[in-house]
């Protein structure tokens, strides 16, 4: 017994056979159930099985057209043919393809639980929407929950429909609106370089504070790169963004005397920390620092707003008031850097640590009464190491070689005198 009424019709005709208990849509036919809708050229529902058999049908000139069209929920997938339990609202689908959030999903067989769940056998996935895909992700068996994620086993990639030596473990994409875990699906293309891959990779969504993205390129010339970026976010305490990039890049052809193997990196950092998290310590960065070529030469980065500048600067400083005495310290470290003449100059660091004017000789308790009580002592400690050199020599033994550093205390005492009655003196020692 159906729990609701099956409508049926079809463009070319309606045979209905009483003893088989079979019913034949041909052209153009539809049906419907429930949140059910199934389009195609030919459809046979077996009243017997409660099933509905599904198929295109072949026109005057040889095409298969009209392939099925099932519709379940908000779900939609095109298929070469299918078989549709409308009782148990399962279905056993040949040469299936769904899209999802921008991803081309194409089967060979597909199981369909419900509208919640599908597996999928000899899966292949894609963003290309072009007839002859750019690449694929080939992978035996996926597990498909719609508007969630899709989870395969070992997974091969295709360029072309040429299987590539990268080859992954398992796959994870997630479909949620939100924040999830999961595979990064590249953006394809050529130039130069040949066809390349870029922005591939896994998304790692570690905690509500902390996230990480770890993605690459692949040209077909043998040049690659890397890139690692993080956010995280402590509410009222601190937060920030965290870029790595390092690129091998290629040019030319190997053996003749335009061939070139460059590496090069580039390193972003900011962090704030909110005003309200610690009244005795400050901590900030702004790091810009990398290879001087990097947005000149980068395959990935040419479209950036960097790619016209040709400085780099950072900065990174720390602030201590030591609770119960009067000292404090302020550490920074500074950045700068000529990316036409590839000279960067460096302070590691800056050091400062200054003490409060004291009053030695002044009573605890009282208004300070002559010129002895009236003297005032400050101190403070300055050191700075100066660090020149250019991009072939950082990181390397010479990088140090011409490197200056200096220290400067300074002590100071003051007191007020004051002479007659309209003058006040101040004499100080330093």
């Amino acid at each position: 017994m159906l729990d609701d009424v099956i409508i049926d019709k079809a463009k070319g005709y309606k045979t209905i056979n009483m003893k088989s208990k079979l019913t034949t849509l041909y052209d153009e036919a539809e049906l419907y159930y429930q949140d059910i809708e199934l389009k195609s050229g030919k459809i046979i529902i077996d009243f017997g099985k409660n099933l509905a058999y599904a198929k295109g049908i072949i026109d005057s000139t040889g095409a298969y057209i009209q392939r099925p069209t099932f519709k379940q929920g908000s779900q939609e997938t095109i298929q070469d043919s299918l078989i549709y339990n409308y009782k148990t609202k399962k279905a056993l689908v040949y040469g299936a393809r769904t899209e999802q959030q921008g991803m081309i999903i194409d089967a060979l067989l597909t199981k369909r639980e419900n509208d919640s769940t599908m597996y999928l056998n000899r899966a292949e996935i894609t963003t290309s929407k072009k007839k002859k895909r750019d690449y694929f992700i080939a992978t035996k068996n996926v597990k498909f929950v719609p508007g969630k994620k899709a989870v395969g086993g070992t997974s091969q990639l295709f360029l072309a429909d040429v299987p590539t030596p990268l080859i992954l473990p398992f796959f994870y994409v997630p479909l949620t609106k939100g924040r999830a875990s999961g595979v990064l699906i590249p953006t394809y293309g050529d130039n130069r370089n040949g066809y390349f891959l870029q922005n591939g990779g896994f998304y790692f969504a570690i905690s509500d504070y902390v996230d990480l993205a770890a993605t690459g390129d692949f040209y077909t010339n043998g040049s690659w790169g890397l890139r690692f970026d993080s956010s995280y976010k402590y509410r009222y305490k601190f937060g920030g963004r965290v870029g790595i990039r390092f690129e091998n890049l290629i040019n030319g052809q190997r053996g003749l005397s335009n061939y070139t193997k460059t590496k090069t990196f580039h390193i972003n950092w900011s962090h704030s920390q909110d005003t309200k998290s610690s009244p005795t310590s400050r901590f900030s960065a702004s790091v810009n620092f990398g290879s001087s070529k990097f947005f000149r030469q980068s395959l990935n980065e040419l479209s950036t707003p960097n790619f016209l500048k040709n400085t780099l600067s950072s900065s990174i400083s720390y602030y201590k008031k030591f609770e119960g005495t009067p000292f404090n310290m302020n550490v920074a470290l500074t950045h700068s850097q000529n990316t036409n003449t590839e000279v960067i100059n460096m302070s590691l660091p800056n050091l400062t640590i200054g003490m409060d004017r004291l009053y030695p000789f002044a009573p605890k308790n009282g208004v300070k009464k002559n010129p002895i009580q009236n003297i005032g002592l400050t101190y403070s400690l300055a050191l700075q190491n100066q660090i020149a050199t250019t991009d072939a020599e950082f990181f390397q033994a010479g990088m140090f070689d011409k490197a200056k550093s200096g220290m400067v205390h300074k002590v100071s005492l003051n007191t007020n005198i004051k002479a007659l009655k309209y003058v006040t003196l101040s004499p100080n020692v330093s």
